[in-house]
C-alpha cells in the first residue's frame, strides 16, 4: 500500500511511557469561557528519538520543551488533526532514559458535554469534565490510552468564590491575587487520563458521612442540599458491601459524589469524584418513585464497583470495555439486592437484558469483545451489548461456577492486577484457577461470538421414561437463509420441571455443547417445563404448543422473574415469525390477573407497540377492539386498586399501580381513566404529595394526551420552577405527549433554547418520535431544524435520535432516514444507522402478518 493510501495511526507509537503528569489549569467560568494551563510529564524512553506524539485536539498548543539529566532543548509542535494528536520535534535525538516533556495549552469551554466543558444554572456557569472514552485530548495534551497509566499532581487557578473538585484531596490552598486562589491536589494513584475528573463553579458540599476512614460527600449546585441524603445512605452502603466482596478497601483518598447539572453519561466513574446527571444522585424519598429510588441506587452501586473493577484495574483497551461496564453492570444489581431485597433488583435487570437481547437479534449486532481501532468506534460500544448483555453473561458464569468460587476469582484476578491494565484472558486464568474449571472455553464463545441461541424444546417418552429434546441455532429477528445453522454455544441450561400444575418443582441442569440433546427427567412425565430457569441464560426458550399451553395454564408455576421472561420470548418469537402473534396474545390472557408489577411492565412494552405502532399503519379498524382487549383484561385489577394508596401498602403495590395505569390509561386510553388523571394532575400541580409518587409519571403523561395549550403553558412552568430534578425531567417529557399540532411545535421550538438543558434534547426528541400524534411533525422538525439541532447533540448520545426514527415505520420514512443520516452523520452513528435500517425492513415484513394474526386473536376473543 502507498504512502497516499495508508490508514491513519490512531494508536500512540510504542516506547514512550507517562509515569506522572503536572498539570496546572487557570479557569473561571463564571468569567469566561477560556481556559489555559501547563503540562509537565514525567516520561520514560525505551530508546532514544527525535519525535513524540502524544494526544490533543481543538487545543492551542505551544511552548513545547524537554528536559533531560543531560539538558533541555525546545520542540516544534506539529498538529495531526487526522488522528487526533501532535508531534513534538526537538533538533537533537532525546536519549532513552527519564525525561520530562512540558507543554503549554489553551481552549474554550465546550458546549457538547465532553472535554472540559461548560453548564449553565441561571446566572451561574460551571466547568465539568467528561473524558471517557477519548476527550482527555480535548481537556489538555496527554498520552490519551488507558494501558498509559500515570499519577497526576492537578492544581487549578480561578475565582475564591468557586469550589474545585478533583480525583484526590485538597493539599492546600493560596492567595493567586485580584481575588483568585490556587488550589493543589495531592498527588493520584495511578490512573489512565479517561478517569481525570475536574469541577469549577459556586457548588456546595453535604455534611459528609464516613466507612471507616473514608469520606463520602455529596456536592451540588446551592439549594439542593435537602436532596443530598439518600445518595449518601446509598454510596455507604454500597461501599461497605463492595470492600467485603473484594475484600480489599476502598483505593481511593475520599469520594465525592457530584452532581452536574448538564451531563451526557448517567454517570462517570472518576477515581475518588464520581460525576452523576442530577437525577441519578440528588432526591427527595418523599416524592421520588420508587423505581427512581432503584434506578439512582443501581447507578450509584456500577460507578462504586468500578472504583475496583475499571478504575483500580483497567482494560488494557476500548476493545475489552466490557471488562469494565459489564461486571460493574452485574455488581450494582447483586450489591442493592443485597441492601433493599424488597426492591427485587433482579426483576430490573431482566428488563435490561430483556433489550439486550432484542438487540443482539440483529444482523448489524456486534460481539461483547468488539475490535477497535478509533475513538468513534470506542463510543459505539457505549451500548446494551456491551453493559446488558455483558452484564448477562457475567452472571452465567458466576451462577455456573457457584458464587464462592467466582468471587474466589474475581478477588484474585483485582489483586494481582491492581493500578495495571489486564485483557479478558486475565480475567479467564484468574477464574479457572479459583475455580478449577476450563472458563475460557466457556466464556470465549459468549464474548467473542455475536447473537445468541434459541433453545427448542419438546417432551418425550422413550423407554418408559420421560425426555426433554433440547436443540440450539442462532436466534435471527429477520430469517436469513442458512443464518446461525452453524453457530453453536455451550449453553448452561436449568431447567424447571414441575411435576404438578402451580408449583415451582424442581432444577435440572445440563450443559448443552451441541446441536441437540436429551435430558432425562425420570419416569414420570411432568406437568410443566420451563426452559431457562430464573432467566439465567442468555437464550431464548421455544417451547413445543403443547408445553407451552401448559405453561399458560398454569403460569403461577413459574417466578416473577420467568413470567416476565416468557412474556419477553414470546413476543420475540412472534416478532421473527417463529409464532404466531396470536400465542404472545395468549400470554397476555393467561397473565390478566397478574399481580407482580414487573411481569406487568414487561406486558406494557409489546401492548404499547401493538397500540401506537402497528394498529395505527397496519390495523387502523380494530384500534377500538384493542383497547377493548387490554381495557378488560386490566381493568378491572385497576379498579379493585384504585387511585390512592391504602395503610400498609408495600412498594409492590405502588409499582404495581402503576403499571396498571400504563395499560389501561396508557395502551387501552380509556376516557374514564383519562378524564380521572387530568382531574388527579391539577392536584399534582398544586401540591407534589397529592398522589401516590409511583404514578406521577403516568398521570402527567396522560394528561398531556388531551391537553390543550392552558395545560402545555402549566407544564412549562411546572418544568421550569420544579424542586426535584425528578420533578423537572416528568414535566419535560410529559411536553413530548402532546398531540395538538400547535403545541407539538412549540415543544419542538423549546428544545433548541436553553430552557431544554443539553443532556436532555435527545430524550425529548425520542419521546416525540414515539407519540403517534407527533412523530412526522418531529421528524420534520429535526430534518429543517438540523444546523441547530446538531449543536446540541451530544456524541454519545446521538446515535439515540437515529434509534427513535424507527417508529416512523414506513418504506419511505426509511428511505428519508437513510439518505439524511448520511448526508449528516452523527458521531459514533453508523452502526446505529445500519441497526436501524434494518428495524425498518423488519418492520415492513412483520407488519402484514401481524395485522392479520391480530385481527383473527381479537374476534375469537370477542365471540368467546
Amino acid at each position: 500500500m502507498g504512502a497516499s493510501q495508508r490508514k491513519p495511526a490512531y494508536r500512540l507509537p510504542a516506547g514512550v511511557k507517562p509515569l506522572a503528569v503536572d498539570l496546572h489549569v487557570d479557569v473561571d467560568p463564571q468569567k469566561s469561557d477560556a481556559f489555559r494551563g501547563e503540562v509537565a510529564i514525567s516520561i520514560e524512553l525505551s530508546g532514544s528519538r527525535r519525535a513524540i506524539r502524544l494526544h490533543a485536539q481543538d487545543l492551542r498548543i505551544s511552548k513545547a520543551r524537554i528536559e533531560t539529566p543531560n539538558g533541555g532543548q525546545r520542540g516544534a509542535i506539529t498538529p495531526l488533526p487526522e488522528v487526533e494528536m501532535i508531534e513534538v520535534r526537538f533538533p537533537r535525538p532525546v536519549p532513552a532514559g527519564c525525561a520530562t516533556l512540558k507543554l503549554a495549552f489553551a481552549g474554550k469551554l465546550r458546549r457538547d458535554l465532553c472535554g472540559l466543558y461548560a453548564a449553565r444554572v441561571g446566572r451561574r456557569q460551571y466547568a465539568f469534565t467528561q473524558l471517557e472514552a477519548t476527550d482527555a485530548r480535548k481537556f489538555f495534551p496527554c498520552f490519551d490510552e488507558p494501558a498509559m497509566k500515570a499519577r497526576f499532581r492537578i492544581a487549578v487557578t480561578t475565582a475564591k468564590r468557586n469550589a474545585v473538585v478533583s480525583n484526590s484531596p485538597i493539599a492546600h490552598s493560596e492567595p493567586a491575587g485580584r481575588g483568585r486562589k490556587r488550589v493543589q491536589f495531592e498527588e493520584t494513584p495511578l490512573l489512565s487520563t479517561y478517569l481525570i475528573a475536574l469541577a469549577v463553579g459556586e457548588l456546595e458540599c453535604s455534611r459528609p458521612v464516613r466507612l471507616g476512614p473514608t469520606r463520602i460527600c455529596v456536592w451540588h449546585t446551592p439549594g439542593k442540599g435537602k436532596l443530598t441524603r439518600f445518595g449518601l445512605e446509598a454510596a455507604k452502603q454500597t461501599l461497605a458491601r463492595l470492600e467485603r466482596y473484594f475484600d480489599l478497601p476502598y483505593p481511593y483518598a475520599k469520594l465525592d459524589l457530584v452532581a452536574v447539572p448538564d451531563f451526557e453519561f448517567g454517570a462517570m466513574e472518576n477515581a475518588g469524584a464520581v460525576f452523576f446527571r442530577e437525577t441519578l444522585l440528588l432526591l427527595d424519598p418523599a416524592t421520588a418513585t420508587a423505581a427512581e429510588q432503584k434506578r439512582a441506587a443501581e447507578v450509584i452501586a456500577h460507578e462504586l464497583a468500578h472504583m475496583w473493577y475499571g478504575d483500580l484495574v483497567t482494560m488494557a483497551w476500548w476493545d475489552d470495555l466490557w471488562l469494565n461496564e459489564a461486571f460493574a453492570t452485574w455488581m450494582a444489581f447483586a450489591v442493592v439486592a443485597d441492601w433493599k431485597p424488597e426492591w427485587h433488583m433482579w426483576h430490573d435487570f431482566q428488563h435490561g437484558r430483556a433489550a439486550a437481547l432484542e438487540l443482539d437479534a440483529l444482523r448489524h449486532t456486534h460481539p461483547i469483545y468488539c475490535p477497535v481501532k478509533t475513538a468513534a468506534e470506542a463510543n459505539e460500544n457505549f451500548d446494551l451489548i456491551t453493559y446488558e448483555k455483558g452484564a448477562a453473561i457475567v452472571r452465567m458464569l458466576e451462577r455456573y461456577l457457584g458464587a464462592n468460587r467466582f468471587r474466589r476469582g474475581v478477588r484474585r484476578y483485582i489483586r494481582k492486577h491492581r493500578e495495571g491494565n489486564t485483557v479478558a484472558d486475565d480475567l479467564w486464568r484468574a477464574l479457572s484457577e479459583a475455580s478449577g474449571e476450563p472458563v475460557e472455553a466457556l466464556a470465549r464463545a459468549w464474548i467473542e461470538q455475536e447473537g445468541y441461541p434459541v433453545v427448542g424444546l419438546r417432551l418425550r417418552r422413550r423407554g418408559g421414561r420421560a425426555q426433554l429434546v433440547a436443540s440450539q441455532t442462532r436466534f435471527n429477528e429477520q430469517p436469513q437463509r442458512g443464518a446461525g445453522r452453524k453457530a453453536r454455544w455451550p449453553i448452561p441450561l436449568v431447567i424447571r420441571v414441575a411435576d404438578a400444575p402451580g408449583r415451582r418443582g424442581r432444577l435440572v441442569r445440563e450443559l448443552l455443547n451441541g446441536a441437540r440433546t436429551e435430558i432425562d427427567l425420570g419416569r414420570a412425565t411432568p406437568s410443566i417445563v420451563y426452559g431457562n430457569a430464573e432467566e439465567a441464560g442468555f437464550f431464548r426458550p421455544q417451547h413445543a404448543p403443547d408445553e407451552l399451553a401448559a405453561i399458560l395454564a398454569a403460569p403461577r408455576s413459574l417466578t416473577p422473574i420467568e413470567r416476565m421472561g416468557l412474556v419477553d420470548h414470546q413476543w420475540a418469537l412472534a416478532r421473527a415469525g417463529r409464532a404466531p402473534l396470536s400465542s404472545f396474545l395468549s400470554v397476555v390472557d393467561a397473565l390478566a390477573r397478574e399481580r407482580d408489577p414487573d411481569v406487568l411492565t414487561a406486558l406494557q412494552r409489546p401492548l404499547a407497540f401493538l397500540a401506537n405502532d402497528l394498529i395505527p399503519e397496519a390495523a387502523p379498524d380494530v384500534a377500538d377492539a384493542f383497547a377493548d382487549f387490554v381495557g378488560k383484561r386490566f381493568g378491572p385489577p385497576f379498579a379493585k386498586l384504585g387511585w390512592r394508596r391504602r395503610g400498609g401498602e408495600s412498594d409492590g403495590d405502588g409499582l404495581r399501580r402503576a403499571a396498571l395505569l400504563s395499560l389501561v390509561g396508557g395502551v387501552a386510553a380509556r376516557p374514564d381513566v383519562l378524564a380521572d388523571a387530568a382531574g388527579l394532575c391539577d392536584r399534582y400541580l398544586a401540591d407534589r404529595r397529592a398522589i401516590p409518587p409511583d404514578i406521577a409519571d403516568s398521570v402527567v403523561g396522560l394528561t398531556a394526551r388531551n391537553g390543550d395549550a392552558a395545560r402545555h403553558r402549566s407544564f412549562v412552568d411546572a418544568m421550569q420552577k420544579a424542586s426535584t430534578p425528578q420533578e423537572q425531567r416528568r414535566f419535560l417529557l410529559a411536553l413530548g405527549a402532546f398531540r395538538e399540532p400547535r403545541l407539538i411545535a412549540q415543544t419542538l421550538a423549546l428544545s433548541l433554547t436553553p430552557a431544554v438543558a443539553t443532556q436532555d434534547v435527545i430524550f425529548l426528541l425520542a419521546r416525540m418520535l414515539a407519540n403517534p400524534g407527533a412523530r412526522e411533525a418531529s421528524w420534520q422538525f429535526i430534518q429543517s431544524r438540523w444546523p441547530r439541532l446538531e449543536k446540541r447533540l451530544p456524541s454519545l448520545l446521538a446515535s439515540r435520535l437515529i434509534e427513535s426514527t424507527t417508529h416512523l415505520g414506513t418504506a419511505q420514512h426509511r428511505t428519508e432516514v437513510a439518505r439524511f443520516f448520511r448526508a449528516h452523520p452523527v458521531p459514533s452513528g453508523d452502526r446505529a444507522l445500519r441497526q436501524t435500517l434494518e428495524r425498518f425492513d423488519w418492520y415492513r415484513g412483520f407488519r402484514r402478518e401481524a395485522a392479520r394474526s391480530l385481527r383473527a386473536h381479537l374476534a375469537a376473543s370477542t365471540g368467546a
